[in-house]
């Protein structure tokens, strides 16, 4: 699967392997700890630790990860989501600030299977200012915790 953004540079759709995962839970986790409502009352050191934790029990359980990737270069990475399409959970879809609002993350959760009424584990500002679409969506962080 390949699209090309606004700016001409094209890119790829493909499953994350072990390699990204270092980008991955430090771009979530800054990101979040950024973005979310939720974190902004916990201290930092506490946020990381536990958050990294968290992180963990979402990989544990074999989540698919879809980057959105430099065909020429698939070491390049735009952005990813993390989801569960078989029960449409989405765990969190992350976008380099430079790659925003070309669509990457709508064809990341395209990609995924999940294109509406998706359950999603993490809230973000960036989110709500997008809920008005996202009106058939529940948020729901303890679905990390169940099987």
């Amino acid at each position: 699967m390949s699209d090309t953004v606004e700016t001409g540079q094209p890119y790829a759709l493909a499953e994350g392997t072990e390699s990204v995962r270092p980008l991955i839970y430090a771009t979530w986790l800054r990101s979040y700890e950024q973005n979310s409502p939720h974190a902004k009352n916990i201290p930092r050191d506490a946020f990381f630790a536990g958050h990294h934790r968290v992180l963990d029990k979402i990989m544990e359980r074999k989540p698919l990860v879809l980057c959105a990737v430099l065909p020429e270069d698939p070491d390049v990475v735009l952005g990813y989501a993390v989801t569960e399409p078989e029960k449409a959970l989405v765990h969190y879809v992350y976008v380099k600030p430079a790659f925003r609002r070309y669509g990457i993350a709508r064809r990341l959760l395209e990609g995924s299977g999940i294109t509406h009424k998706f359950t999603h584990t993490h809230y973000t500002f960036i989110l709500r200012q997008l809920w008005p679409q996202l009106k058939e969506c529940t948020f729901d962080p303890y679905e990390v915790f169940t099987a």
